[in-house]
């Protein structure tokens, strides 16, 4: 009786899939349909199940599923053109004490390669893994399969591990090797690791599914899952292999799916979709760039140089202009920009500018940036050039270019900035992935103020005094760290804090010492958790893909009030730093030495960014202390996203917003925040971001 059933559900299911696409009165070619269906996993899929389909390069998902046994929340980024990475934080089962009633709080990697695009007659066909850091409760692998005919999708797959729990056979991969034969239990530890490597090992099974799209808003969706969740079987009623599903695009960023899950479950998705190339608005709503003269033979002769008119131009475009004069065939000039994010963009004005209001015997400038009272970046201009580049913006910028970046020589300029600054504003503070509160949220009044003393010395603090919070509704007080609580501690920090408390208070100097040499150092109440005092020194030519900068700071933790008091625990902490970016796809960072709890070690930080200002990166760190001491997670990694603020609002702005996605707060590798600010400081302006952001450079 019970095979009869199983046959007619089938049957059924494959009948209501043929009746969709034989009846729907609307058609698409698969070639014009733009939306890549994505599963309750992130990445490409038909609903549990994967597609072999992969995602506009650089597609960053949010995705959160809820049902009554099941509460995920992922962050899906496509890397690479064909290698799309997740990241799950997922509340399993019911009638738990962990928050919402959860048996367990976990967390998992996924990664999808895409070998093959789909041609006219072969399928699109994936590999990826699913759970391969974390605690393995999703470990499982799939080969995978997609065909598109007309609107309807179809996808089959062969799944191992745990997608291999339903009619599983002797894995094929074992004509290849007998390793693949048998697959052994895996121990990921305190978890956050690989763990020993089992991929596609074992039993396998297939898994098959469909997508229509009833044009580019409606998809339904039907898959058969080889996943029998063996592991949610105490709480969970699993009475089908079929999963149903139908999903609606409210919008370009917005998607919304309702499912029916394994014969007993109501689901909701939710999915947020972005993309660094795809601005919400088209356009910037800034005026346009002042358009260059013509010169030479065919053009009237300008012998004046309009310096008024120069600063009336710098002035309407919020350039600071601490220094500027004409001098034989050269016109220099020291700015500071206060409105553009993209140098490039704000090359782009200061040139043109300077191309059109200058006599014709000026045919050079050598343009310097200030910021944050640092000389940060020079450029050299041909103003002859740059004319036919404004007028034909394809043109190559390599071969003999008109704007080069330069070292220069160390200014010693009196700037016209004011000396005192201040600022009164919300802030916003936020904590994850603790069991029993997964999101913490703090909001309230920050009052900043700096004083310049003189050129590159200034004194400089923030108060804050929370306003709402739930930060103190954290019962885990004690870490239970094996190491010096350093990082671990901040529960404490967010109780006795909330009175009012110094984020910060500390006198610092910063300068340009040599043409490619930066120098810092700084002295008080550094940073939340640590006083002290420390600097550090930064090697980057203008010109040259890489820096190397040494770092060394002694702090001492302060007390949990975060006033003047300090606690008893102090060290010494310091880094060599590799940095690498010539412009292209990726960034590498590299900072090996000495930890706050006194570990030695490395961290390694890779990160992409985009001509539009996004910046998607992670970073991993390695040190001395063993996995089993270092406690849950095994050792400190992070993935962040920094969004420009002027990609959402289409107009010049500088601010931008970081996100940090950090799994486990430990001792083991943490870092003092306040250290290795010379090169953030300084990247934005170099030769790197402006080849980046060329486009930007006549809009």
């Amino acid at each position: 009786m019970l095979i009869v059933q199983k046959k007619k559900s089938k049957f059924l299911v494959l009948l209501a899939c043929t009746l969709i696409a034989c009846l729907s009165p609307i058609y698409v070619p698969a070639t014009e349909i733009k939306k890549v269906a994505s599963g309750n996993f992130g990445l490409p899929g038909v609903l549990d199940l994967p597609t072999a389909k992969r995602l506009p390069d650089a597609e960053l998902i949010l995705t959160l599923q809820n049902h009554e046994h099941i509460l995920a929340t992922g962050v899906t980024f496509q890397a690479l053109p064909r290698l799309g990475v997740s990241f799950r934080y997922a509340g399993l089962g019911s009638g738990g004490n962990f928050a919402q009633g959860r048996l367990i709080w976990d967390r998992s990697f996924d990664a999808h390669l895409s070998i093959l695009d789909e041609k006219k007659y072969l399928p699109a066909i994936s590999i990826g893994l699913r759970d391969f850091i974390g605690t393995g409760w999703y470990s499982s692998e799939y080969i995978v399969g997609t065909k598109s005919i007309g609107n309807l999708e179809l996808t089959t797959g062969l799944g191992f591990g745990r997608l291999a729990g339903r009619n599983s056979f002797s894995n094929p991969l074992g004509a290849f090797s007998s390793g693949f034969d048998q697959r052994g239990q895996v121990d990921f530890g305190s978890g956050g690791t690989l763990g020993k490597i089992n991929w596609f090992q074992g039993d396998a099974a297939v898994f098959y599914g469909m997508n229509y799209y009833f044009g580019e808003k409606i998809i339904v969706s039907a898959e058969y899952s080889s996943d029998i969740m063996a592991q949610e079987t105490s709480y969970l009623n699993v009475n089908s292999p079929w999963n149903i599903g139908i999903s609606y695009q409210l919008n370009d960023y917005i998607s919304l799916s309702t499912q029916y899950l394994y014969g007993s479950q109501f689901s909701v998705t939710t999915q947020v979709s972005i993309n660094p190339g795809r601005p919400p608005m088209l356009g910037g709503k800034e005026l346009a760039p002042v358009p260059m003269r013509l010169r030479g033979e065919n053009a009237l002769p300008v012998n004046k140089n309009y310096k008024d008119l120069i600063e009336k131009v710098f002035e309407a475009d919020r350039f600071e202009v601490h220094y500027l004069k004409f001098e034989e065939n050269t016109v220099n000039i020291v700015v500071t920009n206060t409105k553009f994010r993209s140098t490039a963009q704000a090359l782009g004005r200061i040139s043109s500018t300077l191309q059109r209001f200058s006599s014709d015997k000026i045919k050079f400038a050598n343009i310097s940036f200030y910021s944050q009272d640092l000389q940060v970046a020079n450029y050299r201009i041909d103003l002859e050039k740059v004319t036919f580049e404004q007028l034909e913006p394809a043109a190559p910028i390599n071969k003999d270019p008109s704007i080069v970046a330069i070292d220069g020589e160390v200014l010693n300029i009196t700037k016209n900035s004011p000396r005192f600054t201040w600022g009164v504003g919300p802030y916003l503070e936020h904590r994850i992935f603790n069991p029993d509160k997964p999101f913490s949220l703090e909001t309230g009044i920050e009052a900043a103020a700096g004083y310049l003393i003189t050129p590159g010395l200034k004194i400089s603090g923030a108060v804050r005094k929370s306003i709402l919070t739930n930060l103190t509704d954290n019962q885990r007080l004690d870490s239970g760290s094996q190491l010096p609580q350093v990082s671990s501690s901040w529960p404490l920090y967010d109780l006795a804090g909330q009175s009012g408390h110094i984020h910060k208070l500390a006198l610092s100097y910063v300068k340009k010492l040599a043409p490619a040499l930066y120098g810092r150092s700084h002295a008080g109440l550094l940073e939340p958790f640590f006083a002290g005092f420390g600097g550090e020194v930064l090697y980057k030519p203008a010109q040259s893909p890489i820096g190397i900068g040494v770092d060394i700071h002694h702090v001492r933790q302060r007390d949990y009030d975060m006033r003047f008091d300090l606690l008893d625990y102090q060290t010494t902490v310091g880094h060599v730093s590799l940095y690498y970016d010539a412009g292209g796809m990726f960034d590498i960072e590299v900072n090996a030495g000495r930890y706050l709890a006194g570990d030695w070690g490395a961290t390694a930080t890779i990160s992409r960014k985009f001509g539009s200002g996004w910046e998607i990166g992670g970073y991993a760190t390695l040190t001395d202390v063993p996995f089993d001491t270092f406690g849950e997670g095994s050792f400190d990694k992070a993935l962040y996203v920094s969004l420009p603020i002027d990609w959402i609002v289409s107009s010049p702005v500088q601010s931008r917003r970081r996100l940090t996605i950090r799994p486990i707060t430990r001792d083991g590798g943490a870092s003092l925040s306040s250290a290795r600010q010379l090169y953030r400081q300084i990247e934005w302006s170099q030769n790197a971001s402006f080849q980046r952001e060329f486009g930007r450079l006549w809009k």
